[in-house]
């Protein structure tokens, strides 16, 4: 049964008025300011995301906001099913009783629920106490999408908005640093020195935690504290499994081998298990946010979906601490798959794009990090924009930056650390 002191200490408002700043952090993240817009609405704010990127902080930081503009702080409610298991009805009774003391429904009460997706049958129950207090005004987290988002979609449809909570992008971590990025946009040759040496720490620390943590501290973290956590606690919990062996090698080939393309009758020889297990894996893994999946584009998504699938590690801090490859070129390929978000990648015989990114326009991408960068490597590239009748491209290079055409075809080249900021 739920403790009074229990639910007491994890709203420390009710006595002191306001949020502790080392619960409520001073940096906010972007997806700080998209949320408030939303605060007035009637639908259930659902943050979701890979653990540890912030989306605790970011609910502590909005009932710091709530209380600051006016709202009473007792009428704020926080629970974490991370910390402990409750009925919905017992939580809610008791908070009645002996907090506010009068009918939940009276005024605007605001709840927050983390880690919801611990709580079983959660979309059901939400959607119950969604439509009997409609003024109460409800916000989730979860880590883990296959439960958050699919499970609730139907259930919750027209009840939720979904927000996304990413790990940290190059200039939040130049934020976070301190590093005055207008500065650095205004002159960036001046400050090409100092930006590549951020980049090669960003690599590794795209948490907000890991920021001023040693090297082998923060692989330590992503080891333990994300990686191992998720596969232990949320996905065998989610889906019970109890044989994870399997589960950490497709893991470890996926971060050893960023962009791998993944033949399922040849892997699931190799690991001894079944191709539809291997399948399962490859898809917990993806929903559960440490790996991305790429589909073979041919301008149909019904013939794409058909052909090999590409995969990389969420991000490339996961090559850094789980494999010991130094390659240059395949870390800032998991990085640029890790900003576009890609859903695509281009094979045909021989001839091989990086990324496909599909807006009004097509705009192929391909991953060259030097500076001497011959026709032939870029063979590629131009017999997509060939059949596809694209006329512009984008290849990310080391220091290399030019535009360059070839007949009549325009590819761009960027400097790494130039693209990763707008410049």
């Amino acid at each position: 049964m739920l403790n009074l002191n229990e639910l007491i200490e994890m709203n420390h408002w009710w006595k002191i008025g306001r949020v502790k700043r080392e619960f409520a952090l001073p940096y906010k993240r972007k997806l700080f300011k998209e949320i408030l817009k939303y605060l007035n609405s009637r639908q259930i704010i659902s943050i979701i995301g890979l653990r540890r990127v912030g989306k605790t902080v970011l609910l502590y930081q909005t009932i710091d906001h709530l209380i600051e503009n006016g709202v009473d702080p007792k009428n704020i409610l926080y629970f974490s099913f991370d910390e402990r298991k409750t009925k919905l009805r017992e939580l809610f009774e008791l908070y009645q009783e002996k907090i506010i003391k009068k009918k939940i429904n009276n005024e605007k009460i605001f709840v927050f629920l983390d880690e919801i997706q611990k709580l079983e049958n959660w979309q059901n129950k939400m959607k119950i106490f969604y439509d009997l207090y409609p003024n109460i005004k409800f916000f989730v987290s979860g880590s883990a999408s296959l439960n958050i988002f699919l499970d609730a979609k139907e259930t919750l449809a027209g009840r939720i908005f979904y927000f996304y909570l990413d790990l940290l992008s190059f200039e939040e971590f130049l934020e976070l640093k301190h590093k005055n990025i207008e500065n650095m946009r205004k002159n960036p040759e001046l400050w090409k020195e100092e930006i590549n040496i951020e980049l090669n720490e960003y690599l590794l620390k795209p948490f907000p935690e890991l920021i001023d943590m040693p090297d082998e501290v923060a692989r330590k973290y992503i080891k333990e504290a994300i990686i191992e956590r998720v596969i232990l606690r949320d996905i065998s919990c989610l889906f019970g499994i109890r044989e994870i062996e399997a589960m950490e090698k497709v893991i470890y080939a996926i971060s050893s081998n960023p962009g791998l393309l993944i033949n399922l009758d040849d892997m699931s020889r190799n690991f001894a298990i079944s191709r539809q297990v291997l399948s399962n894996y490859l898809y917990y893994l993806q929903y559960c946010f440490l790996i991305r999946q790429l589909k073979n584009f041919r301008g149909s998504l019904k013939v794409s979906s058909r052909k090999l699938k590409k995969y990389y590690p969420l991000h490339p801090c996961f090559t850094i601490t789980l494999s010991s490859l130094t390659e240059n070129g395949k870390i800032v390929e998991s990085l640029v798959a890790f900003k576009t978000k890609a859903e695509y990648y281009w094979r045909e015989r021989q001839k091989e794009v990086d990324f496909v990114l599909i807006g009004r326009e097509l705009l192929p991408m391909e991953v060259k990090y030097k500076n001497n960068i011959r026709i032939k490597e870029l063979r590629g590239l131009l017999k997509f924009m060939e059949k596809f009748k694209v006329k512009k491209s984008l290849v990310i290079t080391k220091d290399y930056e030019a535009k360059e055409e070839f007949k009549g075809k325009t590819i761009t080249f960027k400097p790494l650390w130039k693209w990763l900021l707008n410049l």
